[in-house]
């Protein structure tokens, strides 16, 4: 797969540098707001009517934008590993999920705290032999809460990697830009950032830990998520297991993220010019390539899961797929949910011109985010719903509740950072 170039230079580094933050609108971020609010409410009302539905639902919400946000921000040491000039555009919007991912661990101190558990995992209240010790609440919140804050340790240090160079290119002169129009960037929260000292040799210094690091990142991000895929989705039927599972679903973020990131591009482009100019057919046609791989590889290791279950044909692993895949009332939603993560994308993937519009990217890959989310719902729920779906309006709200938040901490981020990163150039 051949990506193209960005159209960027040295000469592009002043306009980088004096661009003006996104001008978001109040108006956006005011419905964010109202569906934070939304979610809140949504969760509450649902918790008096039906714990049970409540909690599953906050459970594949916390799955699918933690799964999301790791991935998104995690693309920051795949594009170092691979030096993916193409990219170097919408590298920013990638890293801008590390807003929701710093506290992305609430969600699941939630779930623990207010013992919401007691409603997801059939062994929180009832023993499973050989796993009483693994399968035990505290233990298990405690490994899968150390292990996300390690991992959000990680994705944070590479991405200040990557802005310590452009605030030291900035600080240090290289840029070309008079110092009158260098305020915004002598603010103390960049002060971290900034080193004394030859600012080449230190960019020089910060590329090569960018480089070190960036392997250690993508690596964690398989363990990491693995371990708590095994623990906060595999383990809602405590007798089923697979080894496959775990990057099935890590993998499954990533598409997650190459779809939202799709959209997020789209919406970049209409709130800043330097996004507009900067973010051209070829890049879009890159991204949409990216989505499309990803989607067959995601169709791979779902068909590799369930051919290696069915010639295997074993009582306590084929009764987790039946209930899911061949029963109804799932019966129906799954072959929907497949509809918008293989067959949809990949019809929608053939075609260049198509990937290329940033409309009609938005639309596929809006189809795709969908699907991935109800991907999740369907591993989650059905352990405590076995029989209907209990989706709902407030099940909605609910969603749109960690929507607001992952919008408003993204655009938090982007309006504080250099929209496109160019400190590399220097080294």
């Amino acid at each position: 797969m051949s990506f193209a170039k960005p159209n960027l230079c040295l000469d592009d580094v002043p306009a980088i540098v004096t661009a003006a933050p996104p001008t978001v609108s109040k108006t956006l971020k005011l419905v964010m707001a109202a569906f934070v609010v939304i979610g809140l409410a949504s969760l509450f009302f649902l918790l008096s009517k039906d714990p049970n539905q409540a909690w599953t639902t906050f459970q594949v919400n916390f799955m699918y934008w933690l799964m999301l946000s790791a991935a998104s921000a995690g693309f920051s040491a795949v594009f170092q590993i691979t030096n993916a000039e193409w990219s170097r555009p919408i590298r920013r919007i990638f890293e801008s999920a590390v807003g929701y991912l710093t506290v992305a661990v609430i969600p699941m101190l939630v779930i623990y705290l207010f013992h919401g558990f007691e409603h997801i995992f059939a062994w929180s209240h009832e023993e499973v032999k050989g796993k009483e010790v693994w399968l035990s609440a505290n233990f298990l919140y405690i490994r899968d809460a150390l292990a996300i804050v390690l991992f959000v340790y990680l994705v944070r240090r590479i991405i200040n990697l990557g802005l310590a160079m452009d605030i030291n290119a900035i600080r240090g002169g290289l840029t070309g830009v008079e110092t009158s129009k260098l305020a915004r960037w002598q603010d103390k929260q960049f002060d971290n950032l900034a080193s004394n000292g030859d600012p080449t040799t230190k960019i020089r210094e910060l590329f090569s830990s960018r480089g070190y690091l960036a392997p250690v990142v993508v690596a964690c991000y398989g363990f990491i998520f693995s371990l708590i895929t095994w623990d906060q989705v595999m383990s809602v039927d405590p007798y089923w297991f697979s080894t496959l599972f775990g990057p099935y679903i890590f993998i499954s973020g990533v598409f997650a993220a190459m779809a939202w990131n799709a959209m997020g591009v789209n919406l970049a482009r209409n709130i800043h010019p330097l996004f507009k100019q900067k973010i051209i057919r070829p890049t879009l046609h890159d991204l949409g390539k990216l989505m499309f791989g990803f989607g067959i590889f995601w169709t791979y290791l779902f068909w590799s899961h369930y051919l290696t279950i069915w010639y295997g044909n074993l009582p306590e692993e084929t009764g987790w797929l039946i209930i899911r895949l061949r029963e109804e009332p799932w019966h129906t939603l799954a072959w929907f949910t497949l509809w918008c993560t293989f067959f949809f994308p990949f019809l929608f993937g053939l075609s260049k011109d198509i990937k290329q519009v940033p409309e009609l990217l938005f639309a596929g890959a809006s189809v795709v985010a969908l699907g991935v989310w109800l991907m999740f719902y369907i591993m989650i729920v059905p352990g405590m719903f076995e029989h209907t779906i209990p989706l709902s309006f407030l099940d909605l709200g609910m969603s749109l509740g960690f929507l607001g938040v992952f919008v408003l901490l993204s655009i938090r981020y982007l309006e504080r950072v250099p929209l496109i990163p160019f400190g590399d150039f220097y080294r």
